[in-house]
């Protein structure tokens, strides 16, 4: 049993670059709640991992829900849940999302474990007032996670598929949703009552922790896709992110958090087709208060959206003068791109009116070095050659 660490060591808190850039964490570290406004934000899950993680020992946290914003859910529709808590552990990727991206183990507010976006029931609901204890067992063969909800233990959730070596780091992860909390890494004294044989991840000596990744050197990139609806920019924004993890890529779009508009793992355009107007309206808000607060927090960022008009970039990247400005085209074949927009209709139930596709084609000017946005421009799919070729064509067709 391991006694609070000494004053020298480095507390573990919750992790401001490890964290959706929604999630606001206190000075301390060890309190957060989502932002609320606009009121898209109010549909959108905030998480955070902890600046460290384990790979062996017993070890727990707590985390206690102080406040629910739900009577500030004001978004134009009945939300049946609108205030939840996530509480876990994973592993450290590029993915925020507890129970739905990346290797992480979920226990949320509505009584339900959550893995690869997979949702089962388990032990109880729980909300404001409650605390809840995550249980990582890492001694024993197989590993297991358990949860306990004040004090009574609620069985094991998980049992790990890795063992011995093939454990990677584990870090506490706590994913919220119109909510505040306070997290319990050790730095106070039992919220409720725990196993014995299990320490504080913040107790633990240093040597047994494992700290999660760092900012990367400086300076930081800003990708600039440019590209027309269909054309396979997120999905190469993904791809990026998932290739490069220790640049830790934060992806901008409307469409990316319009996937992130979730309902039990679900997306919502599945269900609520006849509001997806409403929520590109939401995405769009949030999506201009998240590059702005981009600018004040400093990270590898990709902007996903079509920015097709000289003007529009200059306006999104003039903000980001400090960082490494690159601009990625993304254009495919006509055939390619016809192909690529059918599949996107057919994921989405959403396509984007053949009228405002033609306005884009007739205006869109590729991005060039001497218009000083960007120092390095790239090419995906066509060549520049070939993509100026085709873009002349769109220009001429699209006017005639």
């Amino acid at each position: 049993m391991y006694t609070r660490a000494r004053a020298a060591q480095i507390q573990v808190v919750l992790d401001r670059y490890n964290s959706d850039l929604n999630m606001c964490i206190t000075p301390n570290g060890l309190s957060a709640y989502n932002l609320n406004s606009p009121k898209g934000f109010r549909l959108l899950w905030a998480g955070a991992r902890a600046t460290h993680g384990v790979c062996q020992g017993r070890v727990m946290f707590e985390v206690k829900i102080t406040e629910s914003l739900q009577s500030k859910t004001d978004i134009g529709f009945s939300e049946p849940h609108p205030s939840v808590v996530r509480v876990g552990w994973s592993e450290d990727s590029p993915s925020f999302s507890l129970g739905e991206g990346g290797e992480s183990f979920g226990y949320g507010g509505l009584g339900k474990l959550s893995y690869r976006n997979t949702f089962r029931d388990y032990g109880a609901e729980f909300g404001l007032g409650d605390v809840i204890t995550a249980l990582l067992d890492l001694d024993s063969s197989p590993g297991t996670i358990a949860f306990m909800k004040n004090g009574l233990h609620l069985g094991t959730a998980y049992t790990l598929s890795k063992s011995g070596k093939e454990v990677k780091a584990l870090f506490p992860h706590v994913s919220c949703k119109n909510a505040k909390f306070e997290v319990n890494f050790g730095q106070n004294s039992d919220w409720a009552p725990k196993p014995s044989s299990y320490n504080f991840i913040d107790h633990l000596p240093s040597e047994m922790r494992i700290k999660g990744l760092e900012p990367s050197p400086l300076p930081y990139e800003v990708i600039m896709l440019v590209g027309l609806p269909g054309s396979g920019k997120t999905t190469w924004a993904l791809q990026k992110q998932e290739s490069e993890p220790n640049k830790r890529y934060n992806i901008l779009g409307t469409d990316r958090l319009i996937d992130q508009f979730r309902v039990m793992g679900v997306a919502r355009h599945s269900g609520y087709s006849d509001r997806f107007d409403l929520f590109f309206s939401m995405a769009n808000e949030c999506l201009n208060e998240l590059m702005s607060i981009a600018i004040r927090h400093p990270r590898n960022y990709i902007i996903d959206q079509t920015n097709l008009y000289p003007s529009a970039r200059f306006r999104k990247m003039k903000p980001f003068s400090n960082f490494r400005r690159i601009a990625v085209v993304i254009q495919p074949e006509i055939g390619e791109l016809e192909r690529r927009s059918k599949k996107r209709t057919q994921d989405t139930g959403k396509s984007v009116p053949a009228n405002d596709i033609r306005k884009m084609k007739a205006n869109y000017i590729l991005p060039e070095d001497r218009d000083n946005i960007f120092q390095q421009i790239q090419y995906v799919g066509l060549d520049k050659e070939n993509a100026q070729k085709l873009v002349i064509r769109y220009n001429q067709q699209s006017i005639g």
